[in-house]
């Protein structure tokens, strides 16, 4: 962790966070929309299907964009867990300490953990768009 600094009074600390976790929220919401959005498209559209099938391609696809979609729930869970065990050694003295709350302190106060999830889905989905491209482009 790095060095804490001191915050000038004119600074909006508290606003500047609840526009990362906004924004988080919101990126958060369009992957997993997307993630499980592409698999159901190609279960309602025949033709779609039907490419991806022919070219071999139809598993590798879904896989991708059920894997872009696990990683945000994952990261979901994740910081549901770290913030509620940050939360309880704030109000039980006796977790205050422990194993689970010093993990979950370092958790929620790294940044890390976020964008490798976030780089994954945007990987996973990345390649699965160059699948679809690449299918109906010979089509």
């Amino acid at each position: 962790m790095g060095t804490k600094r001191k915050f000038k009074p004119e600074e909006d600390v508290v606003g500047t966070f609840q526009a990362y976790a906004e924004y988080n929220k919101i990126l958060r919401t369009w992957f997993v929309a997307f993630g499980v959005g592409g698999p159901a498209l190609f279960l309602v559209n025949d033709k779609l299907a039907g490419a991806l099938v022919q070219a071999e391609q139809l598993r590798l696809v879904v896989v991708l964009f059920l894997a872009g979609a696990t990683a945000q729930v994952l990261g979901a869970f994740m910081n549901k867990v770290a913030n509620w065990y940050t939360y309880q050694s704030m109000v039980d003295a006796d977790t205050d300490g422990g194993v689970m709350h010093k993990i979950s302190e370092y958790f929620v106060n790294v940044f890390w953990p976020d964008i490798v999830l976030d780089l994954f889905t945007i990987g996973s989905f990345g390649y699965a768009a160059w699948l679809l491209l690449t299918v109906f482009a010979k089509a």
